[in-house]
């Protein structure tokens, strides 16, 4: 048989029982290109075949033999991205429920913005996942359109302190950290701070969790994911006294930072 007919049969067996489209952002693989490998129309630049033995951990051998070995098709691809996280996966139950809640950050270089993205956290088997939705709501003439991001990624709680680890999946794919932890407060209130890409670079943020009213529906969440002023009076004073609280101690670590 052919190589691009060998391609095509044990690329499908390596997809048969996983999520073509993740596979293809993970390997930063155009997906209508990989479509056509899948069929056998087309074969693959040296580059991308090697994005995708790295991937599917196999050799280029492996995927274009006449037959992929059996030991190769055991584990599918989206078990293989699961054991890779693993580790960061929560042993015990993390102390943020499932649901909807509003995420409030500084704006670098922006010190009267702050911005809401509404972050949807969800329970699947051992992990928590979740999805921060930025800028969705702006205006296209206003600065924030160009950063608009859909982070996804993982909740992991540590030593008291809740991470959000995630990647865009939008535009260049860029990772990012935010780190939280309950304020002692009356209301459930989450504070901290987040690494961000910004156009001129990494920096960071000041950070505010809070849960969603009850009864709030994705789409009104959505909504509310803009930048807005930072005397804004939709944001309530918690909100406000938080960031601001947050953002002091980021400039004193900071500070303590550059002068070691």
């Amino acid at each position: 048989m052919s190589l691009r007919s060998n391609l095509a049969r044990n690329l499908r067996a390596l997809c048969e029982k996983g999520n073509v489209n993740a596979a293809c952002r993970a390997m930063k693989i155009n997906r209508q290109q990989f479509e056509k490998y899948l069929t056998g129309e087309s074969l693959p630049s040296a580059r991308s075949l090697e994005k995708m033995c790295a991937f599917f951990g196999v050799t280029e051998a492996d995927l274009l033999a006449d037959e992929i070995p059996a030991s190769r098709k055991t584990v599918s691809f989206d078990q293989r991205v699961a054991d890779r996280v693993r580790p960061l996966w929560s042993e015990h139950s993390s102390s943020i429920k499932p649901g909807i809640y509003f995420m409030w950050l500084t704006v670098p270089f922006e010190p009267d913005q702050v911005v809401c993205a509404p972050v949807i956290i969800e329970r699947e088997g051992e992990a928590l996942t979740f999805r921060r939705i930025v800028g969705a709501a702006e205006p296209r003439d206003k600065i924030w359109w160009h950063r608009v991001g859909d982070h996804q990624g993982l909740v992991v709680e540590r030593l008291g302190w809740i991470m959000f680890v995630g990647v865009n999946q939008r535009g260049t794919f860029e990772p990012s950290m935010i780190r939280v932890t309950w304020i002692p407060l009356s209301l459930p209130v989450l504070g901290g701070h987040a690494t961000i890409t910004t156009h001129s670079g990494i920096s960071f943020a000041a950070a505010c969790i809070r849960p969603a009213p009850p009864n709030t529906s994705f789409r009104a969440a959505v909504r509310k994911s803009r930048s807005y002023d930072r005397d804004d009076p939709s944001i309530d004073a918690v909100t406000k006294m938080v960031l601001d609280q947050q953002k002091r101690d980021l400039q004193d670590i900071l500070a303590r930072q550059f002068a070691g």
